[in-house]
């Protein structure tokens, strides 16, 4: 896949990766898709400051092993970290300027990201 398609060109190859490693697959986008080869799941929000931003991509990587070490189900783990970044950077994204104000907001705001935001957030 090219970075200019959308991650629903990329669905039906997530979805036969997942099942063939038994894995959960998540494919980053301006609406994310996460799947485990039987169901797929849609996380929207954020923003695109997340792609001008250094280390946002390993960041989630981190919460993404964060979040599924903690449930018993590895892609509502996955899904629960594509939310909680997000919700951040909505928020972050409403106090920034650009770039460079982006990155200590979003890091303040991932903090600051709770259950109630985690239920609110755009997950289809």
């Amino acid at each position: 896949m090219d970075s200019t398609d959308s991650t629903d060109d990329a669905a039906k190859a997530a979805a036969g990766l997942a099942a063939r490693t038994g894995g959960v697959v998540a494919v980053s986008g301006e609406v994310d898709l996460v799947t485990d080869g039987r169901r797929t799941v849609r996380v929207g929000g954020g923003s695109p400051l997340l792609t001008r931003t250094t280390g946002a991509g390993c960041a989630l990587g981190a919460l993404v092993a964060a979040y599924v070490a903690a449930t018993e189900d590895p892609l509502t783990g996955a899904v629960a970290a594509h939310a909680h970044v997000a919700v951040a950077a909505e928020r972050a994204a409403r106090v920034a300027s650009g770039p460079g104000t982006f990155a200590p907001a979003w890091l303040d705001a991932l903090d600051a990201v709770d259950g109630a935001a985690l239920t609110a957030a755009d997950v289809r």
